[in-house]
């Protein structure tokens, strides 16, 4: 994937795909097509994070150990 705003289409795109598919398994969380397409949103979301040079969590985590 290309630039953020791909990435947010595609996102979006999953996301709504996702709920369609937990509506269409009556609210089955654990069915195994439904955990997959929730894992690729988690992965497709993360990479999205990076892309944004989103990496807030590990600075924190790193100020943290300072006060330790």
């Amino acid at each position: 994937m290309g630039d953020l705003s791909t990435k947010e289409q595609e996102i979006e795109r999953v996301r709504f795909r996702l709920h369609q598919l937990v509506v269409n398994k009556r609210g089955n969380l654990s069915d195994k097509e439904v955990a997959e397409l929730s894992s690729h949103l988690d992965r497709l979301i993360v990479e999205y994070q990076h892309a944004r040079g989103g990496n807030q969590n590990r600075a924190l985590a790193n100020k943290k150990d300072l006060w330790k």
